[in-house]
């Protein structure tokens, strides 16, 4: 794996999944390279990661599962929160470090400032498919974060096309 997401900038990586029957993908770069995973395969909303920093744990907690821990390790200290705004309309929410800083998922599939003007990542493709694509963009090269940013985001839409799925059953 590559140890710098920020020299990415501008470049169109592609989550792959990996297998026809579980939720696990494969962050490549278009030279090929892997630069990390995501397994969701348990069909719980836990997941783990692996990283050019190391390995991520997330996991939803409260009531309706509108809170997701980040962990370094599967009960390892709380490295962020992500706080789902999901209504029938809205599907943003806010990741917030313990040091106060804080980004916000858009519901157009992006990672941005809290105020939404300037993006950080940008995600298409998904629904029926389930490849893919992220865009970094030059405000995000310095961000320490900027794997989680990755990973989040692709666990935010793999959940929420869950949730559309067992909504229709």
């Amino acid at each position: 794996m590559t140890s710098s997401l920020g020299s990415l900038v501008g470049q169109t990586l592609t989550w792959v999944p990996t297998t026809a029957w579980k939720d696990r993908y494969d962050l490549i770069a278009s030279d090929k390279t892997p630069l990390a995973t995501l397994d969701m395969s348990s069909w719980t909303s836990k997941a783990k990661a692996l990283v050019p920093e190391g390995t991520l744990f997330m996991h939803r907690e409260g009531w309706f599962g509108q809170k997701v821990a980040i962990s370094s390790g599967e009960h390892g200290p709380l490295l962020a929160t992500y706080r789902s705004e999901e209504s029938e309309y809205h599907h943003g929410g806010h990741l917030v470090f313990p040091d106060g800083r804080k980004f916000r998922w858009d519901p157009q599939k992006a990672w941005t400032d809290p105020t939404g003007h300037t993006t950080y990542v940008h995600f298409s493709g998904g629904g029926f498919s389930r490849t893919s694509t992220a865009v970094i963009h030059p405000q995000a090269a310095e961000i320490p974060e900027l794997a989680l940013l990755l990973v989040l985001g692709l666990y935010n839409k793999t959940i929420f096309w869950r949730n559309i799925l067992r909504w229709w059953r």
